[in-house]
């Protein structure tokens, strides 16, 4: 790792999927700076695309008067990303399990399910409207 402890990135984008390029290359090179694994690298980032693309998504409802805060730090030894939106939240617990036989050909809940599963630890946090993705070495 290369990235010196509590080092950090913060960027505000309007909802706009068209934003999520500028976040990518971010990601990249935060995640790149902090992981000498190429599979590390690429699951930050499609984590944090996951995060910001909900946020867009279902978070502000694609109202692009709305924005998301995207934080990238290093602290403690791992990796943390941090995506708010502005929108009303939601209750983690209320979203359906993807693997659930019912819900296979849904639509929704892939993207949590995704990134609970590959992140070290996610944090949910005022009302569902900021998420935590965390990961280790």
């Amino acid at each position: 790792m290369s990235t010196a402890p509590d080092a950090s990135r913060r960027i505000e984008i309007p909802s706009r999927f068209e934003e999520l390029e500028q976040v990518v290359d971010i990601a990249e090179a935060f995640y790149t700076s902090c992981f000498n694994s190429d599979d590390k690298v690429f699951t930050g980032v499609l984590l944090a695309s996951e995060a910001v693309t909900n946020a867009i998504e279902h978070g502000n409802n694609y109202d692009e008067s709305k924005q998301v805060f995207i934080e990238f730090c290093f602290r403690n030894g791992r990796t943390e990303c941090w995506v708010e939106d502005q929108g009303d939240g939601f209750d983690r617990d209320a979203v359906a399990d993807p693997l659930a036989s019912e819900n296979l050909l849904e639509d929704g809940g892939r993207g949590i399910f995704l990134i609970e599963r590959l992140a070290d630890e996610v944090v949910y946090e005022k009302g569902g409207r900021r998420i935590g993705i965390i990961m280790k070495p």
